[in-house]
């Protein structure tokens, strides 16, 4: 691991303290993960040598304010903070938050445009692509997996996603989203993963969140980039994915838990979301565990 990376680890640590969990893979560039489980008010987190991303997955959301100090930026679970080389960061946490700190391994040179992205400060973004699969590397490598070639491809995918995220027009990232909206995104999050097997409308969500149907589907959407139902049917794909990869359970079974109105709605729903049946991404999933080395 090259001087940089474990100077920025050293510091990170030390003002978050040690994490849950991490590991190394390698991509087209070597990454490193470590997932944090924090609680502190404010910390003033100096100009690094080497860019990060905090991939943000639980907890109470989190604040830094702008390089002019005029307004405060909100992450909160589900969205993805980028932090440029060199970008002196004020962070604000009230309460426990849950993150991953995805760095970037600079034994050999890392391209131009992670080291130049034109980004004079951290910038929260939507990516729910860099927050699935940064969830699966830190599960598989929590793990112990040693399924070399699945997790390289992984790693390949977010710098692939993250090169794409950050060659957008910067309106296009940015999230100017007041502060009750994000709060309201946050529980609506809460209360659909808490309730994927329940029939959700827009209006259930709405009154769990204590707003109207209109100013909620607006909040909804301005806040995370995507609607309630198009969040909400995503996180029912990804909880039956780990279903078939876990369990004997049946395609008809697993339809019922995630909340899908009988089973040829929820193949075709899979089907659009992954690119394959059910059935075919557990005989995949299976195959790929039998030939991971033991």
């Amino acid at each position: 691991m090259s001087g940089s990376i474990h100077r920025v680890r050293k510091l990170i640590r030390r003002i978050v303290g040690s994490p849950i969990g991490s590991g190394r893979v390698q991509g087209r560039w070597p990454v490193v993960l470590d997932r944090h489980q924090a609680l502190f008010e404010s910390i003033t987190v100096p100009p690094l040598p080497i860019p990060l991303l905090l991939v943000h997955t639980g907890g109470k959301p989190l604040g830094y304010l702008s390089r002019d100090r005029r307004h405060l930026t909100q992450s909160l679970p589900g969205l993805v903070t980028f932090v440029p080389r060199g970008v002196r960061a004020e962070v604000a946490l009230h309460g426990v938050g849950e993150g991953t700190v995805v760095y970037f391994d600079d034994a050999r040179a890392l391209p131009a445009w992670l080291l130049r992205s034109g980004l004079g400060e951290p910038v929260t973004f939507t990516n729910d692509v860099i927050v699935s699969i940064t969830r699966r590397l830190m599960s598989e490598l929590e793990a112990s997996s040693q399924a070399d070639p699945y997790l390289r491809s992984l790693a390949n995918a977010l710098l692939a996603e993250l090169q794409r995220e950050l060659e957008l027009p910067r309106a296009i990232i940015d999230l100017p989203v007041s502060r009750g909206r994000l709060r309201v995104a946050h529980v609506a999050k809460r209360h659909m993963l808490a309730n994927l097997g329940e029939p959700l409308s827009v209006r259930d969500l709405a009154q769990a969140c204590g707003v109207g149907v209109t100013s909620f589907t607006c909040g909804f959407r301005e806040a995370t980039g995507v609607t309630p139902h198009r969040f909400l049917r995503k996180s029912r794909i990804e909880r039956s994915c780990q279903l078939l990869r876990t369990t004997g359970l049946s395609i008809r079974e697993i339809a019922e838990i995630v909340g899908f109105r009988g089973q040829s709605h929820f193949c075709s729903a899979f089907v659009a979301e992954c690119g394959l049946t059910p059935s075919a991404y557990r005989r995949a999933a299976h195959v790929r565990i039998e030939r991971a080395p033991r």
